[in-house]
């Protein structure tokens, strides 16, 4: 029997390759051992996305995953917007993606950025839950979601999943059929909002460092997670920006214009378009 194998993972589509990029660049500098598979699903990504993605990791290799259609098929009409796109959902699926069934992923999302080593999060004890996350009590977050008011729930940009247990646990399938049943529902937080119904408090909490949202500060920060406008565009404030811009000058992005509100908007007029042109096609 094969050792149960590490992975870290993350997914994008093309809006997000270059967030995704400079990430796997901070992840990659501040040193990730040998057998560790670095993996990105991706969602539309073209040749050349791929190779600009390949040389932020070099001289480490990097797996592309796209999402083919059999899998895409299982969340073609799941809630999306103009901001997150159905390469969320990949998390769901991590496993069957990845073709594995014991072993440990590390799920980050694009908008991280790497400034310690992530290596304990590999050995760190999950008390025999399938997921590790930061995760706090919120009244508003249960109340919103139809959970118990003493219900903790978490932020779903920094996953440790246990394999083996997320699989006995039947956790993608449950996800997915939840997602379904509420896709008429406001559900803001999209995958997040199904994962924290499903685990329903039932995950080891890891400490803040490990994923540190928004602008709040942290001692000794591993990840940081630019939840709200994003280190790429021009009314970013945040003050981990100028450590994204060091490493983002050392892939294919370093010299790339910064985003503006108007590329947002023109993102969520080609979002309505390609809806409503769906209508026609389906």
């Amino acid at each position: 029997m094969s050792a149960p194998q590490r992975i870290i993972a993350t997914a994008t589509d093309r809006h997000f390759v270059e967030l995704a990029g400079v990430m796997l660049h901070s992840l990659v500098a501040t040193g990730v051992a040998e057998d560790v598979r670095l993996v990105v699903f991706c969602d539309g990504l073209r040749s050349h996305d791929k190779s600009n993605i390949a040389k932020c990791v070099h001289p480490r290799t990097v797996e592309f995953i796209d999402l083919e259609k059999a899998h895409a098929a299982r969340i073609r009409t799941l809630q999306t917007n103009s901001n997150w796109s159905r390469a969320i959902y990949t998390r769901l699926l991590m496993p069957q993606l990845l073709g594995v069934a014991t072993g440990r992923i590390l799920y980050l999302d694009a908008d991280t950025l790497v400034v310690d080593s992530v290596s304990p999060l590999f050995e760190i004890d999950l008390r025999n839950y399938a997921i590790g996350a930061m995760g706090g009590k919120s009244a508003k977050e249960t109340a919103r979601l139809g959970l118990a008011s003493d219900i903790e729930t978490f932020n779903s940009g920094v996953l440790v999943v246990d394999v083996e247990r997320w699989l006995r646990e039947d956790i993608s399938e449950k996800t997915l059929a939840v997602a379904a049943e509420r896709a008429s529902q406001n559900l803001p937080a999209f995958d997040q909002d199904v994962l924290n119904i499903v685990i329903n408090g039932r995950f080891a909490k890891l400490d803040y460092r490990w994923n540190c949202l928004g602008k709040s500060e942290h001692p000794s920060p591993a990840i940081i997670h630019f939840t709200h406008a994003k280190p790429n565009m021009t009314r970013c404030k945040h003050p981990w920006r100028q450590a994204y811009f060091e490493h983002r000058a050392q892939t294919p992005w370093g010299s790339a214009r910064l985003k503006t509100k108007w590329d947002r908007r023109a993102r969520r007029l080609s979002t309505s378009l390609r809806r409503i042109l769906g209508q026609f096609w389906t």
